[in-house]
C-alpha cells in the first residue's frame, strides 16, 4: 500500500517466497523454472535481500514524515516491492490455473507446449523478471545513506480480541458540551432576524468537536419540530457550487435524475421556497465572498427564521457569508471534562483506575492533549490495554517530542500520526485505504471489510481463519481507538455503517502518500504512483483512463455515486487492468463484452450492480480463480452462468439479486464459499439442474434465499439431496451453518410454514422466534437487508 506500510507489504512478499520455494519441484511451473535457470538460488537470494530491508522498515516509516529523502527512497523500494508481489502473484496464478482445469491435463499440457505462448519461454520471462527485480532491490539496499535502526517485529496486541471497549454511536460519545448544545439551539430558534434565513456558525480548531456538536443539534427532537425541513451537507475543502446545490437536493430527499445543472438551482429554490428549514454545511472553507454568492442567492426564499449552521475553522468564512452571523467559539474541554474523557478512553467505560502513579502520568498527558477531544481520544485509545511498565516509554520517550497542539499549526496532525505510527502495519493498510472516499462518506462495514480482503490487508494468524471476522476485529480497533467513528448500528448493536472525522481523513490522505487517490480528471492526472483509485462517472475519461494505466498499475478501480449512471466504453479500460484487485462499478451500468474479463487474473472482488446490458457471464468468467468476492445485484437481463463455476476455487461470498437465471450451476460444489446470497430470483426454479458426487457446500457459514418466488426445490434433475420441499419456499428464508449436510438444510425450513423478514416463525398473523440469533449448534438466522 503507501510506503508507510511496507513492513507489511515486505511480510506478505516473504511469505510468498517461502510458499513459492517449497512448491519448486511440484507445480509444473515451478518444475520449469527450476529446470531452465536454477530459479531457487534466485528466490533464496531475493528473500534474503527483502529480509535484510524489511529490518530497518518500520523506523524507516516513522521517520519519513519529515525526511525528505528517505520517503524518496521507500518510495524507489515500494514500486520494487509491488513489481515483486505482482510477479509472484502471476506464477501462483498461472498454477493454480493449471490445477482447477478439468480434463485431459497431458494432451493440454502438450498443446500448450507447442503454441505460441509456449510454458517454458514464459518460465525464462518470469526467472530473467526475478533477476532483474533482486538487482534493483540489491541497488536500492546499497542507495540507503542514513541510519535506521533494526527492528524485527511490531509491537504485540491482539487485536480486537479480549477487548471490550463500547463502541458509543457520535451523540454518546460527547463529554462537556451540554452548555454549547443548549447555546446553539438557543441562537437557532431565535427569530429576530428580519431576513428571511441567517447564518450560525460554530467556530474552533480541527479535532475540537464542531461536527460533533452540530449533529448532536441536528438530532435533536426540539430542532426536528422546529423546523420543517433539515439538510445536512459536508462541503470540505472544495467550494463547487453545482455539487453543493446537488448534495442540498439529495439531502432534501429530492430527485435529481434528468436535471442538468443550469436547471438545479432553480429546483433547491422551489424546494426551499415558503419552507422553515435548517441547512448544515459541515466543515467550510471557502473565504471567497463571491463564490458564496453565486450559492447563496438561491438560499433565499425560505419562511421567516430559517437557518444556515456552518462548522469551520476560520471566523473569515462565517463573515462571508453574511456580515452578521453570529459566531459560537467552541472552546476546549476542561481539566475535568479532558481527564474524563481520557479515562473511558484508556481505562474503559466506568472504569476507575486505582494507581496513582498511572493517575499522575495520565493526566500528564491529558495536557498536552490541551483539551481536544479527538486528541484525547485517539491518545488514551493507544494506552488502552497497556501494561504499567510501558506507560513510561509514551510519556517519557516519545510524547515529549510531540509539541503541545496549542502551540504549533499543525500540533493536532502531530498527535494524531503519533497514535497512527503505534498501529500495527496490518491496521495502517486498513485505515490509509478509507482515503479513497471523499470526506464525509458513510462506509458500509460490509463493503470495506470486502475490499481489505481483496487487497489481502488481513493477517490470518491460522490457515482457516474466517479473514471476514478478522476483518471485522481490525475495525473495531479502529473504532475503539478513534480512527474511525460509528455511524449506524443494528437492531443487534453491530456495527452497520462508520466515518471517518475530516482530520482522520487528512491523516490518511498524508499517509497514503498519493497512492490512494479520488481521481478527477478535469483537474488532471500526473502522478504514476496511484496504486488505488476512485472515479465518479461526471468527470471520466475514458482516453484519460487508459493512459492513467500505462504509467499506474492500479489494484483498486472503484466508481463512486449513488445514483445511476451509464458509460458506453468502459471495457476497452479493463483490458489494461492487469494488476487489479478490486472493481467496483457501484451503480454504473457499462456494456462487457466477454473479453472484458481476460485480462483480470489478479482479480479478487467484482460488484456489478444495476448494469442493463449484462447478459451472459462467458465461461472465460472461470479464469478469474482468485475470485473471493463476487456481487451482481440488479442486473435485471443477466440469465446465463458459466457452467464450470466450481474452478472459481477461491470464491468466499456470492450475491445474485434481480437477475434472470431458471437454473444455476452446480454452487454447492464452490469448495470455499462461505456466504450465498440469492434475492429476488423471480425466474429461478431450482438451485442446480444436476445431481453432484462432491462434497456438499463444504465451508458454508451462511444461506439466504430472499424472494426467489418460483423456487421448487434443491435440484431439478436426479435425486435431490435434501429431496423436494414439502412446502412452498419462503419468500424470505435465511439461515447458516459452518459445513451444513442437506439434512441440516432441510432442518432449517419449518414444515409447512415461512419466515418473515426478521428470521421469525410465522403462526397465523404473529410471529414467534424460531431460532436464537446464535445458537449452539452454529445455525445462525440473519435478518438480511
Amino acid at each position: 500500500m503507501a510506503e508507510a506500510v511496507l513492513f507489511s507489504l515486505a511480510t506478505n512478499i516473504l511469505k510468498s517466497l517461502a510458499s513459492e520455494m517449497a512448491e519448486l519441484g511440484g507445480s509444473f511451473a515451478s518444475q520449469q523454472i527450476q529446470l531452465l535457470c536454477g530459479a531457487k538460488d534466485e528466490l533464496q537470494s531475493l528473500k534474503g535481500t527483502v529480509q535484510t530491508i524489511q529490518a530497518v522498515l518500520l523506523d524507516a516509516e516513522r521517520k519519513q514524515w519529515h525526511n525528505n529523502q528517505l520517503k524518496l527512497w521507500l518510495k524507489r523500494l515500494k514500486d520494487v516491492f509491488y513489481d515483486i508481489q505482482d510477479l509472484l502473484d502471476d506464477v501462483a496464478t498461472e498454477d493454480l490455473r493449471q490445477k482447477v482445469t478439468p480434463g485431459n491435463e497431458m494432451s493440454k499440457a502438450v498443446r500448450f507446449f507447442f503454441s505460441k505462448s509456449n510454458q517454458l519461454a514464459h518460465c525464462v520471462k518470469v526467472t530473467n523478471k526475478i533477476q532483474e527485480l533482486r538487482k534493483k532491490l540489491d541497488q536500492i539496499k546499497n542507495d540507503r545513506m542514513f541510519h535506521l535502526e533494526e527492528c524485527q517485529s511490531e509491537e504485540t496486541t491482539a487485536i480486537g480480541r479480549g477487548r471490550k471497549t463500547e463502541i458509543f454511536a457520535p451523540d454518546r460519545a460527547i463529554i462537556g458540551r451540554e452548555n454549547d448544545r443548549k447555546m446553539i439551539k438557543h441562537l437557532l430558534f431565535d427569530s429576530s432576524s428580519t431576513r428571511s434565513v441567517s447564518v450560525v456558525a460554530i467556530v474552533g480548531k480541527g479535532g475540537l468537536g464542531k461536527t460533533a456538536l452540530a449533529r448532536l443539534v441536528y438530532n435533536d427532537g426540539e430542532v426536528k419540530e422546529h423546523f420543517g425541513l433539515k439538510m445536512w451537507v459536508c462541503v470540505s475543502d472544495v467550494f463547487d457550487v453545482n455539487s453543493i446545490i446537488k448534495d442540498i437536493l439529495k439531502s432534501a430527499k429530492v430527485d435529481c435524475q434528468g436535471y442538468d445543472h443550469d436547471q438545479l438551482p432553480s429546483l433547491l429554490h422551489e424546494t426551499l421556497s415558503r419552507k422553515k428549514y435548517l441547512l448544515v454545511l459541515d466543515d467550510l472553507w471557502n473565504e471567497d465572498r463571491n463564490k458564496w454568492l453565486k450559492l447563496g442567492d438561491w438560499l433565499e426564499g425560505g419562511e421567516r427564521g430559517s437557518k444556515i449552521l456552518v462548522t469551520t475553522r476560520s471566523h473569515t468564512v462565517a463573515k462571508v457569508m453574511d456580515a452578521k452571523s453570529v459566531i459560537h467559539d467552541l472552546p476546549g474541554l476542561s481539566k475535568d471534562e479532558s481527564w474524563n474523557l481520557f479515562k473511558k478512553m484508556a481505562f474503559g467505560d466506568g472504569v476507575e483506575s486505582s494507581d496513582s502513579e498511572l493517575e499522575w502520568m495520565g493526566l500528564d498527558i491529558v495536557k498536552k492533549c490541551a483539551g481536544v477531544p479527538l486528541a484525547i481520544r485517539t491518545i488514551g485509545g493507544l494506552l488502552y490495554g497497556k501494561n504499567k511498565d510501558e506507560w513510561p516509554r509514551y510519556k517519557v520517550h516519545e510524547l515529549p517530542e510531540i509539541p503541545e497542539i496549542d502551540e504549533a499549526d499543525d500540533g493536532i496532525m502531530q498527535v494524531l500520526k503519533f497514535s497512527y505510527d503505534h498501529l500495527r502495519s496490518c491496521l495502517k493498510h486498513c485505515f490509509a485505504y478509507c482515503s479513497l472516499f471523499p470526506k464525509d462518506y458513510v462506509y458500509r462495514k460490509e463493503r470495506m471489510i470486502h475490499y481489505w480482503v481483496a487487497q489481502g490487508f488481513i493477517e490470518s494468524g491460522k490457515g482457516d481463519d474466517n479473514l471476514e471476522v478478522v476483518a471485522g476485529n481490525y475495525l473495531s480497533e479502529l473504532l475503539c481507538r478513534s480512527f474511525l467513528d460509528v455511524a449506524s448500528k443494528g437492531d443487534d448493536g453491530e456495527v452497520l455503517t462508520f466515518k471517518m472525522h475530516d482530520l482522520m481523513h487528512d491523516l490518511a490522505q498524508k499517509v497514503a502518500g498519493g497512492e490512494c487517490k479520488i481521481v478527477n480528471f478535469n483537474e488532471g492526472v500526473s502522478d504514476g504512483r496511484i496504486r488505488h483509485a476512485s472515479f465518479t462517472v461526471d468527470t471520466f475519461s475514458e482516453e484519460k483512463m487508459v493512459s492513467l494505466l500505462k504509467t499506474s498499475k492500479l489494484r483498486t478501480f472503484i466508481f463512486l455515486g449513488d445514483g445511476f449512471s451509464t458509460l458506453y466504453y468502459c471495457h476497452k479500460v479493463l483490458s489494461e487492468c492487469r494488476h487489479c484487485r478490486v472493481l467496483d462499478f457501484g451503480n454504473t451500468a457499462t456494456p462487457l463484452p466477454p473479453s472484458s474479463f481476460e485480462k483480470l487474473k489478479q482479480l479478487r472482488f467484482l460488484n456489478i450492480s444495476r448494469n442493463r446490458f449484462i447478459q451472459i457471464l462467458p465461461d472465460s468468467f472461470t479464469d478469474l480463480v482468485n475470485l473471493q468476492i463476487l456481487r451482481l445485484f440488479e442486473c435485471t437481463n443477466l440469465h446465463t452462468f458459466p457452467r464450470d463455476l466450481r474452478k472459481l476455487v477461491n470464491l468466499r461470498y456470492l450475491l445474485i439479486d434481480g437477475s434472470k437465471p431458471r437454473d444455476l450451476p452446480p454452487l454447492s460444489e464452490l469448495p470455499s464459499l462461505r456466504t450465498l446470497i440469492l434475492m429476488q430470483l423471480h425466474a429461478l426454479e431450482f438451485l442446480q439442474q444436476s445431481n453432484t458426487t462432491r462434497p456438499f457446500f463444504p465451508s458454508l457459514e451462511r444461506l439466504s434465499l430472499i424472494k426467489c418466488s418460483k423456487l421448487k426445490g434443491w435440484q431439478g434433475m436426479g435425486a435431490s439431496p435434501v429431496g423436494q420441499f414439502t412446502a412452498i419456499l419462503p419468500n424470505t428464508w435465511s439461515c447458516g451453518n459452518r459445513g451444513l449436510s442437506p439434512v441440516e438444510i432441510r432442518a432449517t425450513i419449518p414444515p409447512g410454514g415461512a419466515l418473515d423478514h426478521m428470521g421469525r416463525e410465522k403462526v397465523g398473523n404473529k410471529a414467534r422466534s424460531k431460532l436464537p440469533v446464535r445458537s449452539r449448534s452454529g445455525i445462525h438466522i440473519h435478518p438480511f437487508l
